[in-house]
């Protein structure tokens, strides 16, 4: 809106337009929640191989032979385990709580257990029968924003559950993962290596962030000021596999610090880790296949099997081997990879074993991967208001690719100009021709990828209908008494969804008055002194003609609209 002082009229109708923007994007955005539904999922899938990797390094640990040279290895590994299940336990309880403030309006997330598992360890997934069931709030934003942010995004809340607190417990356990360090039983300290230390840096930064407008806001605003309770719940397990991706890092260094030779495990179990939880038809699925504490040394090598559907994860069965496998890199990682242009549109997964030495001798591990998604590009342009742009006006469209974030998008127009807004839709002003194209361009996994073009028709703003004391071009008739007070003429954009002022700037009123016509020539939308004073002295039966009715439109053009002939009765 203009700035300035506005009338109570252009007050409601900035209202009126806002609620049925929001009523709008709520009906079009249900693609884009189901996409963070299933990105959720997938995410939920990797925090489970995750966790089964470091429940499976410490279990390697206590088996160990010798089981002195691994005691300072272990302590520090259960600690450090420790310190991600407490981090990952507070993930899980802030996200029940965003969930209960979405549904309840509580501003602290009470009762939140509603929203947790039965064994109250983790939320309820949203994408699961209970979660359909309990969560239908999916898109709301403002209750939430309470609880993480509060109403201040330049100064977001520091209280307990909310963004800051995150942000800081987080940091906390950044710094606490940094300073493990291990005394051997030869007096040894073992930090942790360069390489582990900056992915914890580069991981575990909360920096300000360019808005939509690619204006720096603090962390905890650009996250999750008026983000729908799909997205938040997204982001935070986004987090969760960070806090879960540092963990068994750490842990896997320690368990690899204890040199090869002299430490025997006596059972050893594998990790099966895609690059992606979702790929586009045609792009490559990328895995890769290590043991959970590997020896550099032990020519390791992949051996891949069958695919499955990934509905669910299967038991792998053991197969032999054969061929040459896939060798292991310089640390220890078998990759695989696989075009998934063949590949049917949904879930998909893979089995395969790994062979390591041990003793002399190949040991093989059967293995499957979690479920990775393969999905068609797919451009979602959804005009907020109307199915085609209307010339000379501001049309507001939203412009996403599930599975994509906005930021990741660069968006371009022929035939007109569009442009990002404040509040993460786009504004798009057509131009003279009869047809515009959007075309998107989306950054995933690092590659560029055009979407498919999505072209518009442009329509210039229909006419207005024009209305004298409340009688409209199809009425006949209009009461004396309406026709004495009548104020001029009114135009009006009848099952119009714009917000569009049409401006009457002239009409002419001619009067049939006991045989006589006259004319009255009236400027702007209200009727002359002259003219009023000589309807109120018309007798019923004569009629008033309102013609030549001319409007100024948005677009700078200038319309004759339809005339209205009235009896009086």
């Amino acid at each position: 809106m203009a700035g300035g002082k506005e009338t109570p009229r252009q007050k409601m109708i900035g209202m009126m337009y806002l609620v049925l923007t929001a009523l709008l994007a709520m009906n079009i955005s249900k693609d884009v929640l189901n996409a963070f539904i299933q990105i959720n999922k997938g995410l939920g899938k990797t925090s489970e191989v995750l966790q089964t990797k470091a429940q499976a390094t410490l279990a390697g640990l206590r088996a160990a032979k010798e089981a002195d040279k691994a005691a300072p290895f272990l302590a520090k590994a259960e600690e450090v385990s420790k310190l991600g299940d407490e981090m990952i336990d507070y993930i899980e309880i802030l996200k029940a709580r965003t969930i209960a403030c979405s549904m309840k309006g509580d501003p602290t997330g009470a009762n939140y257990e509603e929203y947790m598992t039965e064994d109250k360890k983790k939320a309820i997934d949203l994408g699961s029968k209970e979660g359909r069931e309990k969560v239908t709030k999916l898109d709301e934003n403002q209750n939430n924003t309470t609880l993480l942010v509060g109403p201040n995004p330049q100064a977001p809340r520091q209280d307990p559950w909310s963004a800051f607190e995150l942000k800081t417990k987080l940091t906390e356990f950044k710094e606490k993962l940094k300073a493990i360090q291990v005394t051997n039983i030869d007096g040894k300290s073992i930090p942790l290596d360069n390489e582990i230390l900056s992915s914890l840096d580069s991981t575990f930064v909360y920096n300000e962030e360019p808005d939509a407008e690619g204006k720096l806001e603090v962390w905890e605003t650009n996250k999750f000021y008026h983000t729908p309770l799909a997205a938040i719940v997204a982001t935070m397990s986004k987090i969760e596999t960070d806090v879960l991706n540092a963990k068994t890092s750490v842990m896997s260094f320690l368990a690899a610090s204890i040199n090869a030779t002299d430490l025997k495990f006596s059972d050893v179990t594998v990790a099966a880790v895609p690059l992606q939880s979702y790929v586009l038809k045609g792009k490559d699925y990328e895995l890769e296949v290590y043991l959970a504490a590997y020896n550099k040394t032990s020519n390791t090598k992949l051996y891949m099997g069958g695919a499955y559907n990934g509905d669910k994860v299967p038991t792998p069965s053991t197969f032999a081997a054969s061929g040459d496998g896939i060798a292991a890199d310089p640390d220890g990682k078998c990759r695989f990879k696989v075009n998934t242009g063949g590949l049917s549109l949904g879930p998909h997964g893979y089995t395969g074993q790994i062979g390591y030495e041990k003793d002399g001798k190949m040991e093989f591990i059967p293995f499957a991967t979690q479920p990775f998604f393969v999905g068609e590009p797919a451009l979602v342009v959804s005009p907020v208001n109307m199915n085609v742009f209307y010339r000379g006006l501001d049309n507001p469209v939203e412009v996403s690719v599930p599975g994509v974030d906005r930021s990741a998008l660069t968006v371009t127009m022929s035939g007109g100009s569009i442009s990002p807004s404040a509040d993460g839709t786009y504004n798009v002003k057509p131009g003279e021709g009869k047809d515009a194209t959007i075309n998107v361009t989306a950054n995933i996994n690092g590659e560029s990828v055009q979407m498919p073009a999505r072209q518009f028709r442009i329509k210039r703003i229909p006419d207005p209908i024009p209305s004298f004391g409340g009688k409209k071009p199809y009425d006949s008739v209009i009461p004396q008494g309406d026709a004495s007070v009548a104020a001029g003429v009114r135009a009006d954009m009848e099952g119009f969804d714009f917000p569009v002022t049409a401006q009457v700037t002239s009409f002419l009123i001619t009067l049939s008055s006991n045989g006589v016509l006259k004319e009255y020539k009236c400027n702007g939308n209200r009727i002359s002194d002259e003219a009023s004073q000589a309807i109120r002295k018309m007798k019923k039966g004569e009629k008033i003609f309102v013609e030549q009715i001319m409007c100024k439109m948005p677009d700078n053009t200038d319309r004759k609209l339809a005339a209205i002939t009235l009896k009086l009765q």
